[in-house]
């Protein structure tokens, strides 16, 4: 069972950043982390703390990325009983509107 469903960006601010939301089971969490050198960001997902396998019940996550040249590069990554799986990447360029 995958941690991560439906994803995509909600909206870009008036700042330029892009609003984020994806779906996740509720007995998970996720961090971000951002790579300066490769100038993208990892979301990654895990169960909670004591958890041994992911809820049906999946609830909306919503995180806000700050665009570099109204660029935004997000990559998904989940852990689940130590197996790290890459997820799809999505990347966002207002030019393309």
């Amino acid at each position: 069972m995958a941690l991560l469903r439906n994803y995509g960006f909600q909206t870009e601010l008036d700042s330029g950043d892009f609003e984020f939301n994806f779906d996740i089971p509720n007995n998970c969490n996720f961090t971000t982390s951002y790579d300066a050198t490769k100038n993208y960001y990892t979301v990654s997902i895990q169960l909670n703390s004591g958890q041994t396998q992911p809820s049906s019940t999946y609830v909306t996550q919503y995180h806000t990325f700050s665009s570099s040249g109204s660029i935004v590069d997000v990559r998904f990554q989940e852990t689940l009983n130590g197996v790290v799986s890459k997820r799809p990447r999505t990347i966002n360029n207002e030019s393309t509107w």
